[in-house]
């Protein structure tokens, strides 16, 4: 399974999550290198971390959904406020770090 993760903060605290059962790939600094990437790449979840300047992971997630060949991949926004999280519902799903294992489908987690 391949997990693509848009985090422009400092931590990693999403890749140190899931690296070790997944292909995780990490774009940290530009949202139009994000949005080339998943369409190279692309993935089966994506997460956004979304405590972060959220208006860039919202407008990278956006382009992302527009464009038709990435249209279909789950974007999941991670750790936004609830005033954020209003403004990203038609585009993904926002959830805590908590929950971030619960929306990888159950057939991607064996045997990545």
């Amino acid at each position: 399974m391949k997990i693509f993760i848009i985090d422009f903060s400092r931590a990693n605290l999403i890749a140190e999550k899931l690296n070790h059962q997944f292909k995780v790939f990490i774009e940290k600094k530009d949202g139009g290198n994000a949005y080339r990437q998943v369409a190279e790449l692309m993935p089966d979840v994506i997460f956004v971390n979304y405590k972060d300047k959220p208006s860039h992971g919202r407008q990278t997630a956006q382009s992302i959904k527009e464009r038709k060949k990435t249209s279909q991949i789950p974007i999941f926004f991670v750790n936004g406020d609830e005033k954020e999280n209003e403004k990203i519902s038609h585009i993904g799903v926002a959830i805590t770090m908590d929950e971030i294992e619960n929306f990888i489908p159950a057939e991607k987690k064996i045997g990545c």
